[in-house]
């Protein structure tokens, strides 16, 4: 049914009127020869889902840091002091990574942080867990640069020898204070002032997101804010 439907389409519109899209459940192999499909079918319309699923987090690290992939390993993440994990929950999405940051928390001491509108699986992990209101990313993110920046916890050597541009995120970030954050996103200020000292001083740090930052409208602007 399926094969008489498609070549009913390619008769009528041409090959090209077909669009073909993988799943991150493929093999290598089996992405390789869906290729295949596509191009003896004859046609390049072929993606997977990633397209979708991390096109935000390219957009939004590579117009901030110019180069379009992350930037922490599993190594970084084993040997932090300081884990944000925001907008992700490893425990059910992505055991293996998980192990690597259990480990970390274990032989480090390490702080984990968890921020999520829900307490999931990763969460019950977590030496913090901040609950946000869905959709407040950037609040609670320029929330804890509020408190890095009028306490002077920021890298001012880092800043100084690589970043440009820092005056007006400073000039933003003015207006997202404690009370401000708190009626936008639901953090107490307390709370993300604890946050924030411990990402800013108990280094080295490592943010981690996944998909409950980039799956927004402003999806891009949420990777732009964590940069």
């Amino acid at each position: 049914e399926v094969g008489d439907k498609l070549m009913a389409i390619r008769q009528k519109s041409g090959p090209d009127s077909v669009w073909m899209l993988g799943s991150a459940k493929f093999s290598n192999e089996g992405a390789y020869l869906f290729r295949k499909f596509a191009a003896f079918w004859g046609t390049n319309n072929v993606d997977h889902q990633a397209r979708i699923c991390h096109s935000t987090t390219v957009a939004g690290v590579a117009n901030t840091w110019g180069y379009g992939a992350q930037t922490n390993s599993y190594n970084d993440i084993r040997n932090a002091k300081t884990m944000i994990i925001m907008g992700g929950n490893p425990a059910e999405a992505h055991p293996v990574s998980l192990q690597h940051v259990l480990i970390g928390k274990e032989t480090n001491r390490a702080n984990l942080i968890v921020i999520d509108p829900r307490m999931t699986r990763t969460a019950a992990h977590a030496n913090e867990y901040v609950r946000l209101r869905p959709g407040t990313d950037i609040p609670v993110l320029f929330g804890m640069l509020w408190h890095i920046f009028e306490n002077g916890w920021e890298d001012k050597d880092f800043i100084a020898s690589r970043v440009y541009g820092i005056d007006q995120i400073r000039a933003e970030v003015k207006k997202y204070d404690p009370k401000t954050v708190e009626e936008l996103s639901g953090v107490p200020g307390e709370q993300l002032r604890k946050v924030a000292e411990k990402f800013a001083k108990e280094k080295p740090s490592t943010l981690i997101w996944c998909m409950g930052q980039t799956q927004h409208t402003v999806g891009t602007a949420n990777v732009r804010a964590s940069c």
